[in-house]
């Protein structure tokens, strides 16, 4: 391998940096808004569902802004796009910190879609596929893990400010901390490609001309034909590969939406209990969404480094540990397999993030087209998640509680399963 091929420090800097994205705006904005909404209904004197209608229009704005980044990212500074989504988490803070309506936290929500695209989703996927050949999905298991990892550590400071000094103010501490650490170290290590260093891709074989001895405009990328690609993304757009990844991605968040509600099943468990049908859970549900979440983080490390290896296993393991899971939560919610469940299902959580990127890469490849068919495909898991958080209370609530969400929800891995199968050898059969 050449030379400058090889792994430098700003490789480090371009992994680091987006794990910080994920970790800090990005941990912020997915998950932590559960602490807040309800002190803030409380306070307000509302509904906890009229605040928490925010992440729906959340990841409803993400569907609009990942398509609109996809297209401007490979003739925009990536390092701009980073900043201007860590400012706009900023802006948002300040105005959840004086919000005294649920208007103005759905008014405010309709620009988070911005940072979820910039900081968590085509920002670090597409600087990852640019400046790295090897080892692409290790790192974006890294990223993902960042986000579930910031989730945790947000929250648990959250909490204690709000318990000490009021939402408002823990509002107002997670704006300081992304202008004091994020922004400083997007402007100092984001560079969108390696040209733009000197250096190669890291793991790029050689190819015989030596990136230190390049002609001075070496230090830049090649400006990309836009009318090519755009031309060459829409054949991609209308091919079965691309629709089957659609559905898969929709209804990957559908099923990975359902952590959210885990505390709320073992509620119904324990009404069951109490009606003499069933017995009372084995833990609360606080611990048992907890576990999900410490799942999510394994799994997106270790989902990520095998999808390295074999994107087809990797998906297989992931939908396996993802039905597993849910059984054993579903018919054993009162011994102690309901733990192993929780951390297993924890594992299908690393679908959006991890493996639908890599999916996209393995099926279309990794250079130009990449943020723009990634971009868009990203539209399905946030639509998908924007359904799921009416669809899964609606059914619970509504139709004999959460058998039927249990049931529907292991019915969908085995049509995502069949689904991003198929697209995986229809990609394989179009490039041979």
């Amino acid at each position: 391998m050449d030379a400058m091929a090889k792994l430098h420090p700003r490789h480090i800097a371009i992994v680091a940096c987006c794990c910080l994205t994920c970790l800090i705006p990005a941990g912020m904005l997915m998950n932590t808004p559960s602490i807040f909404y309800p002190v803030i209904a409380d306070e307000l004197g509302v509904q906890t569902a009229e605040i928490s209608a925010w992440m729906a229009i959340c990841l409803l704005s993400a569907a609009v802004f990942q398509p609109a980044l996809g297209n401007i990212v490979n003739r925009t500074s990536m390092r701009l796009l980073m900043l201007g989504g860590s400012f706009t988490m900023v802006v948002v803070f300040l105005v959840f910190s004086v919000a005294t309506e649920p208007w103005m936290f759905w008014a405010i929500a309709v620009f988070t879609g911005f940072p979820f695209a910039a900081c968590l989703s085509v920002g670090p996927a597409t600087l990852v596929n640019r400046w790295f050949n090897e080892r692409v999905g290790l790192i974006l298991g890294f990223c993902a893990a960042s986000s579930a990892i910031g989730g945790v550590l947000f929250m648990l400071l959250g909490q204690a400010l709000i318990e000490s000094v009021g939402w408002r103010t823990a509002y107002l501490v997670y704006a300081g901390i992304i202008v004091v650490v994020c922004i400083p170290a997007v402007v100092l290590c984001i560079r969108d490609h390696p040209a733009d260093c000197g250096l190669k891709p890291y793991g790029q074989a050689p190819d015989g001309a030596e990136v230190a001895d390049a002609s001075a405009d070496a230090g830049a990328s090649p400006e990309p034909d836009a009318a090519n690609i755009a031309q060459r993304a829409r054949r991609c757009m209308v091919s079965p590969a691309f629709l089957l990844l659609i559905v898969a991605g929709f209804l990957m968040n559908m099923v990975c939406q359902v952590n959210g509600y885990l505390p709320k099943y073992v509620y119904w468990v324990d009404d069951q209990a109490a009606l003499g049908v069933a017995s009372v859970a084995f833990v609360s549900g606080v611990v048992l969404s907890s576990l999900a979440q410490a799942g999510s983080a394994a799994g997106k490390l270790i989902l990520g480094a095998f999808s390295d290896f074999s994107v087809r296993n990797a998906l297989i393991l992931l939908c396996a540990g993802g039905a597993a899971g849910i059984a054993c939560v579903w018919a054993l919610p009162s011994t102690p397999f309901v733990v192993v469940g929780g951390f297993v299902y924890g594992f299908f959580l690393a679908a959006v993030l991890v493996l639908i990127p890599m999916l996209v890469r393995e099926i279309f490849g990794a250079g130009d087209l990449y943020p723009v068919l990634y971009a868009r495909v990203a539209i399905a898991p946030a639509i998908g998640g924007a359904a799921a958080n009416i669809v899964w209370p609606y059914l619970a609530d509504n139709f004999g509680g959460f058998d039927i969400v249990f049931s529907i929800a292991l019915a969908m891995i085995a049509v995502i399963l069949a689904c991003s199968l198929i697209a995986l050898r229809l990609g394989r059969a179009a490039r041979e």
